[in-house]
């Protein structure tokens, strides 16, 4: 359904930006490390464009593809 919505939006939306959090945050439950890393990735330079460098969930951004790689055993 996440999926389904990102086709739908704009990519620099932040509901957009939101829902594709929230898909990463899905798939690292899932155990689906890589993937839920990727999306998180992805997310980062739009948040800074659109939300700010200084905003919360820029900075949550960052941290998370690092929760993802330690939940995969990489760190």
């Amino acid at each position: 359904m996440h999926r389904q919505t990102l086709d739908l939006k704009k990519k620099e939306h932040p509901d957009t930006l939101g829902s594709m959090n929230n898909l990463a945050l899905v798939l690292e439950q899932q155990g689906k490390y890589e993937e839920a890393e990727q999306m998180q990735r992805q997310t980062l330079d739009p948040r800074e464009k659109v939300l700010g460098e200084e905003h919360p969930d820029t900075l949550a951004s960052h941290e998370q593809p690092c929760t993802s790689i330690r939940a995969a055993g990489k760190a």
